[in-house]
């Protein structure tokens, strides 16, 4: 194989890498520092993190093995770079400036990042911040004060940081580092460091680059993070078992870029993982406020979440992550035990039906944005549909919590996981739940609308009315507000995966559901959007307005019942409505005694609107003179109790003075 030879190593680059990257502008990266060339680093890689000298040899031979791309800059990055050499010059720094980490990987691939971290090697970051200060004031250019965030290991902060704005760029600036961690916690002593031991304390080697603003080139300092890049897959730089054992979060951070990028794991990544060690780690050195942070991110980003979970499940950790309380579960009063999960653990299901579920979730939400952006959900709504999706086993479990029972689901994603948006457990609570009835009433609405039949087995029993469905439909409506869509697709993943489970563990979800999702054949209303080559493309919704119900493929049972429920029920938008019959008018021309019984005839009226939608005010208060004569209020007003006031506790000196 032909090549070509390095003039100061005698190496040979060998043909097939430059061929790998004959699309792309290209230089030979120069070796390291003069340290780093002559092998001073540590001696082993047994407690400090850095590389042994035959592990650096073998680095500094990859670097020529190594074609570098030259990133395009935008016009905004390359005049800020430039104003940087320009102070460095002036000023007559020795400081080499450089770009890490997730900057240069993006730009490597040809993305836009605005995420500019500096390290600096002679200074601290709040040292060559006054600088950049003092040139922006002597070039005449507007000026925002240092921000200075001192070291936090807690929030992953392990050295201080300079954060400031330099020509509309907000940027932060620290210096190069080296970490040493301690076997009793992921938070390491942190030491000034040279550019390759930064490079290497990294946790991949594809965010193990650096751009060199001095010289306007990428620096791959572990040998190998670029051809990583190009081969998409995820490697540590060092050990990988080491590197997960000083921190254990990278495990999670291994599984999120993993499904961002849709990058292979590297397979002692995945050996690495599935150690017992690495799992007793996560659960003791890492927070569980970190573990959200991480999957937020997952569920809320690019990429596929599902593959994300599905490493979760693969490496056993998915009951470290979302762990379950110390005490039984309890199951709900609401629900029959039919509608719980099959399985007496509900968090097995995880590995089978849950993850099958998110999948199709994840599909249908695809293919909203791909069809028009008046269909899409919204980054919140997106969060709340995959945690919803991955844990809908837990339907009908509640937890016990200071004596106040409460959603597993919640539990999960409140208490066990901390989730830090309180909103997210909240909602996903009660998809889940809606979902669930969802699924339940698809199946009475097709045996309220199927024709009356007149055979005697037939008509001795009885029939689901379609107020029934009505009032029903109406009452998981008020509880699921505008996210009654969310519901319907969450619950058509479950119609779909309990009809046509995915079998073998080797079985490959995506493919199995590919038929499967949104049918937009179903309309009363219809919208444009643009396809790729700039046409015209007609959408065709089920409903009209931000509802985002469409039908569905292959269950023509559910999809019915999902464009009735949006198009010809009259329920959406059920939780807006006002009172056709006001509180006070219930007293002067109802006579309903004021006190509680103005609640329970306001519950009489909305439950009798759920089941006639359409009903006019005077239909209201017929019906509400009827209830009254058909059915009471008690003495008290309300639903119940013992009639009259309630007495008021005497306290404990009054009930003294009385003896």
């Amino acid at each position: 194989m032909g090549g070509v030879c390095c003039p100061k190593s005698g190496v040979i680059i060998k043909k097939r890498a430059v061929e790998d990257y004959n699309s792309m502008d290209a230089i030979i990266a120069k070796p390291g520092d003069k340290r780093a060339r002559e092998g001073k680093l540590s001696e082993d890689d047994t407690g400090d993190g850095r590389a042994s000298n035959g592990q650096h040899q073998e680095f500094q031979k990859r670097k020529y093995e190594t074609i570098v791309p030259v990133i395009k800059l935008t016009v905004d990055e390359q005049k800020m770079f430039d104003f940087l050499k320009e102070m460095h010059h002036e000023k007559g720094l020795n400081t080499t400036m450089r770009v890490a980490g997730g900057w240069v990987r993006d730009k490597c691939l040809g993305k836009d990042s605005d995420d500019i971290d500096i390290s600096v090697d002679d200074m601290t970051g709040e040292d060559f911040a006054k600088n950049v200060v003092d040139q922006l004031k002597k070039k005449g250019y507007p000026i925002k004060s240092i921000g200075v965030i001192q070291a936090n290991p807690d929030k992953s902060k392990h050295l201080q940081t300079a954060t400031m704005t330099i020509l509309g760029h907000s940027v932060d600036i620290n210096n190069l580092r080296t970490e040493v961690y301690h076997d009793d916690s992921r938070v390491p002593e942190t030491k000034v460091g040279t550019a390759e031991e930064d490079a290497l304390r990294r946790d991949f080697t594809v965010n193990s680059l650096f751009y060199n603003i001095n010289k306007d080139k990428v620096e791959d300092l572990t040998g190998r993070g670029l051809s990583d890049l190009k081969e998409k897959i995820l490697v540590t730089p060092l050990n990988p078992e080491k590197t997960f054992r000083d921190d254990p979060l990278r495990v999670l951070r291994a599984i999120r870029f993993s499904a961002r990028f849709q990058f292979r794991l590297d397979d002692k990544i995945v050996a690495a993982a599935k150690l017992e060690n690495i799992r007793s780690d996560l659960k003791t050195k890492v927070s569980r406020e970190r573990f959200a942070q991480e999957l937020n991110k997952v569920v809320g980003g690019v990429g596929s979440p599902t593959d994300a979970f599905q490493h979760l499940v693969d490496f056993n950790l998915q009951d470290v992550v979302f762990a379950e309380p110390s005490t039984p579960f309890l199951k709900a009063e609401s629900v029959p035990d039919q509608k719980r999960s099959s399985s007496e653990n509900p968090g097995e299901e995880m590995r089978g039906p849950c993850l099958q579920r998110m999948r199709l979730v994840e599909r249908i939400i695809g293919q909203r944005a791909e069809e028009a952006e008046a269909l899409s959900y919204s980054k919140l709504e997106r969060q709340v549909a995959y945690y919803a999706g991955f844990l809908s086993s837990y339907h009908g479990y509640e937890v016990k919590v200071k004596k106040r029972r409460q959603s597993a689901v919640r539990w999960i994603l409140r208490e066990s996981l901390k989730a830090a948006d309180r909103d997210i457990a909240e909602a996903a609570a009660l998809l889940v739940d809606a979902a669930h009835k969802f699924a339940a009433l698809h199946r009475m609405y097709t045996a309220a609308s199927a024709p009356v039949s007149t055979t005697p087995a037939a008509s001795s029993q009885p029939r689901t009315s379609l107020k029934q469905v009505l009032r029903e439909s109406g009452k998981v409506l008020l509880s699921i507000k505008d996210r009654f869509a969310l519901a319907l697709d969450l619950a058509y993943a479950i119609v779909v995966v309990a009809k046509e489970p995915v079998v073998t563990a080797k079985s490959d979800d995506q493919q199995h559901y590919k038929d499967f999702g949104l049918d937009f054949i179903h309309t009363t209303s219809s919208s444009k959007s643009k396809d790729a080559e700039g046409n015209g493309k007609k959408v065709q919704q089920a409903v009209v307005g931000s509802s985002r119900v469409c039908g569905y493929k292959k269950f023509d049972a559910f999809s019915q019942y999902a464009v009735w429920l949006a198009n010809a029920s009259g329920l959406p938008g059920c939780w807006r409505w006002k009172p056709l019959v006001t509180a006070q008018e219930m007293v002067t021309e109802l006579k309903v005694p004021p006190g509680r019984g103005i609640g329970e005839m306001m519950h009489r009226q909305t439950m009798w609107r759920l089941e006639n939608p359409r009903g006019s005010k005077e239909q209201v208060k017929k019906f509400l003179q009827e209830s009254m004569q058909l059915n009471p209020l008690p003495v008290d007003g309300g639903r119940g109790g013992s009639g009259g006031k309630k007495k008021k506790k005497k306290s404990k000196k009054a009930r003294k003075s009385e003896k």
